[in-house]
Order: C-alpha cells, then sequence, then structure tokens
C-alpha cells in the first residue's frame, strides 16, 4: 500500500519529483486522479498528476481534496508545488491541510513549506523566492502569460487564495534540536523554511520527523520535490524497508593514527560505533565474536544512510596477555564476525538495512573479509589519498557496493573523515542511479468527482 501520496499540479513537476522518492528505492508511479487508488495497491509512493495549475483555485482545491480522499490511509502527504510559485498555490495547500486535518481529528496538522529547489537556483532567503539570486518579481517569471509573478514573498503569495497563518523559520546555524523546537513553536498552520541549500533541507526534514515522532506533528510538505522527498526518507517510509542502509566502516588497525582518525570521524557526522577487545576476541569460545555480531546487526538495522557503523578494534590494555598473538588473530576473527551480521542481514527480514558503502582500514583484515564475504573482484576507480583507493566490490551480499580500503598508517588525523565524505557521496550517486517504476497498464477507474 501506498505511504505517500504526492499531488502535483503538471506533469514536469510530478514526474521530476517522483524521480526523487525512486532514488530512495521506493516504488513509484505517476498517475491521473482517476487512477490514484488502484496505483495505490502496488507502490509506495503514487504521484497524482491533477494537471490543475490553470484550473479556477476552486476547481483545483477539490481535486486534491478528491484525491486526498481516495488514497488515505497514507503516512505522508506531499503538496507538489512550483519552484517559482506559480499556479493555485495557497489553494490547493489549503485544501491539502484541510483534507488531513478532517481524516486525523484531534491531531496537530500542519504544513511544512520548503520552496527550495537549489539544484535549479530556486532558493528561498528570509522568506523571498530567488530564481538565479533575484526575486521573482525581478525574473523571467514576472512576464509568464499566465502566471507573472510580482512578488518573491512567499506569504505574500500564499495569502491571495488562503487565509492560512504563516510562521517562517529563517535559515541559521543551529542545533538539530533547536531546529525541531523552530519547527514545533507556534500555532500557525503552516511553516514556511529559508534554505538556500540541499544540506539544509535535509536537516529541515530531520528535525521535522523528530517532530513527529517526538511531538505528534503530523506534516503536510508543501515544496517542489527535494523537502517531500527528505522528509519521506526522514520518516523511515518506503514499502522495501524505507530508508537505504547505513555505511559500514570495519578497523582492523589498532595503531594510534588509525584511532585519532576516528576520533575525528566522531566529530564530524552521523557515526555509531561497535567497538572490539582484540584479546577477547581471540579466547577460545567465540563469545565476543557473539557480542560483536549481535551489536553490529542492532546498529545496522537501526540506522541508515547516511549514518555510519564502525566497527572499530581498540589498542590492547596494559598488561594484555599475549597482545601480539591477539592482534595476529585480529583480522581473520574480526572479518569473521562481521561477515556472519552481514549475511545474517541478507538471508532474514533485514536485507534493507546492508551497508551501502564499505570502509575498510588495515590490509588484513580488508582481504579477509572481502574474503569472507565472497568478493571476486574489487574494481578499483582511483585513490583518494596514496594508499587510500576507492572502487565498487563485485560479488557477495554487498555487490555492486562502492568501498575504500586504506592502510592503517595512511594520511593524517583527518584523512579517514575525507574518506567517510567521499563514500557517502559515492554512495549517494549509486543510490540515484535507481529507476523510477511505472506501471504497465493500470486498469481504468471511475472518473473522481468535482465538488
Amino acid at each position: 500500500m501506498a505511504q505517500v501520496l504526492v499531488v502535483a499540479d503538471d506533469l514536469t513537476g510530478a514526474n521530476a519529483t517522483g524521480a526523487r522518492y525512486a532514488r530512495a528505492g521506493m516504488r513509484v508511479a505517476t498517475v491521473t486522479p482517476e487512477q490514484v487508488s488502484v496505483a495505490a495497491d502496488d507502490y509506495d509512493v503514487v504521484v497524482a498528476n491533477l494537471d490543475s495549475r490553470h484550473l479556477p483555485a476552486e476547481q483545483a482545491a477539490d481535486l486534491v481534496a478528491d484525491v486526498v480522499e481516495a488514497v488515505w490511509p497514507v503516512e505522508l502527504v506531499v503538496k507538489r508545488t512550483d519552484s517559482t510559485l506559480r499556479g493555485n498555490v495557497g489553494a490547493e495547500l489549503e485544501a491539502a491541510v484541510r483534507a488531513v486535518r478532517e481524516r486525523l481529528p484531534g491531531r496537530r496538522v500542519r504544513a511544512l513549506m520548503v520552496p527550495a529547489l537549489p539544484a535549479s537556483g530556486r532558493v528561498t532567503v528570509e522568506g523571498v523566492q530567488l530564481l538565479d539570486g533575484v526575486p521573482l518579481e525581478r525574473s523571467e517569471v514576472a512576464e509568464d502569460p499566465f502566471w507573472p509573478m510580482d512578488t518573491g514573498l512567499v506569504a505574500g503569495i500564499l495569502a491571495r487564495q488562503t487565509g492560512l497563518a504563516v510562521r517562517h523559520v529563517p535559515a541559521r546555524q543551529v542545533t538539530r534540536e533547536l531546529l525541531t523546537a523552530d519547527l514545533v513553536a507556534g500555532d500557525e498552520p503552516v511553516v514556511l523554511c529559508d534554505a538556500v541549500d540541499e544540506n539544509r533541507i535535509e536537516d529541515i526534514a530531520e528535525a521535522a520527523a523528530e517532530a513527529a515522532r517526538g511531538e505528534g506533528v503530523v506534516w503536510v510538505s508543501a515544496d517542489p520535490g527535494p523537502a517531500g522527498a527528505a522528509l519521506a526518507y526522514a520518516m523511515r517510509l518506503g514499502g522495501r524497508g524505507g530508508a537505504p542502509g547505513p555505511l559500514l566502516a570495519v578497523a582492523g588497525s589498532t595503531t594510534g593514527l588509525t584511532l585519532r582518525q576516528l576520533e575525528t570521524v566522531a566529530r564530524t557526522g552521523p557515526v555509531r560505533f561497535v567497538d572490539v577487545d582484540p584479546v577477547r576476541l581471540a579466547e577460545p569460545g567465540g563469545a565476543h565474536a557473539e557480542e560483536i555480531e549481535e551489536a553490529l546487526l542492532e546498529q545496522l538495522t537501526s540506522a541508515v544512510f547516511p549514518e555510519f557503523v564502525v566497527v572499530r578494534a581498540l589498542a590492547p590494555g596494559p598488561g594484555a596477555a599475549d597482545p601480539g598473538a591477539a592482534l595476529r588473530a585480529l583480522p581473520g576473527e574480526l572479518a569473521s564476525a562481521v561477515a556472519r551480521a552481514v549475511r545474517a542481514l541478507e538471508a532474514g527480514t533485514g536485507a534493507h538495512a546492508l551497508p551501502t558503502g564499505l570502509y575498510l582500514t588495515g590490509g588484513d583484515l580488508a582481504a579477509s573479509l572481502l574474503d569472507e564475504l565472497g568478493v571476486r573482484a574489487f574494481a578499483v576507480a582511483g585513490e583518494i589519498v596514496p594508499l587510500a583507493v576507492h572502487g565498487t566490490v563485485g560479488g557477495g551480499p554487498l555487490d555492486g557496493v562502492p568501498a575504500i580500503t586504506k592502510g592503517g598508517l595512511v594520511g593524517d588525523a583527518t584523512t579517514a573523515a575525507e574518506c567517510f565524505g567521499r563514500l557517502r557521496r559515492f554512495a549517494q550517486a549509486r543510490l540515484h542511479q535507481v529507476d523510477a517504476e511505472v506501471p504497465e497498464r493500470i486498469p481504468p477507474a471511475p472518473r473522481l468527482r468535482t465538488r
């Protein structure tokens, strides 16, 4: 059953928005209003193209209400807006909010409006929509034959078609917790957020998802594509497990440099650690190996991309018995434990949590783990720094996943963080290659009424 309904007012915008959800691994179909209820049985995301941009506002609002009714219940309703805010933006947004409120009495339903589409030069600054750096009224859309834009003030554009009050959240450097508080504050039905890049949009989405989980806020997303898809991703939506799995790093090197590099990583982004005691791992019975496997499974299934789960071998403590023997056994024992966890995901119900990228440091560990995973080849793509190589693994449960291998004594304190950032980008590029799936044929359905 569909978890996301996207309501669009033209076909090109509908398809472009649908592609955003497909990149996150969701099954997506763009359909006409008459087909939404049929498509909802087979797709994670239904994108309804109302073709309503040039309709009278009242008729457009009726169509929005109809498609919400036809697909309900869904976890997220997205009102796809034109990136230059042409069309029945206010009327359609109010209709979407009202339709969700009618179905969730007593719940706090708010519109999260993030009109930015940074990749196409559309950004929102101080509540003003800019096109290639200038307000809409000074851009080419000022001369649009159907919707000549005489202002870029987003709240003003909405006010022409709706009385919904707007709360503006400016872009500023705050923690995720403070951003969540910004989104939750006030009682205005529309929360308008500034954004000039995709990172800001992702931060807003994560904060909004946290507000949904912690405060019970029900969001209707109003955006041209990025914010709604990011919100669905942050809400862990999608019929095949939702957001893609995290990135996995395994450090089989216990050098002081490696440990300093991982400390730097911990300060620069989302990361979860599974710590390994080499001496305990070498003890007979395999108790510590089982602990590692269980902890790794728990972290992989609860984390999502772009988080890193890092399996970190710690240096043996003072007085450890035969630390040399433990360190010699470490690569093989650690590789076996990690491989068992990955294969358990593949064989069970956690295939969605399989790592989307792999970082290995320590030459013996890298060789042992790739062998344990049944990797037939490592397709080399290039070097990030000398002796830190990126490529793609071939074969095994992680077939096609981007990977980086690095020596334990390579680089300085920031090298691992640089490699992690590059691996995130490689993995994101691979996720973007997922194609939208469209129905071969959807049987005819009765036409929806208009009120």
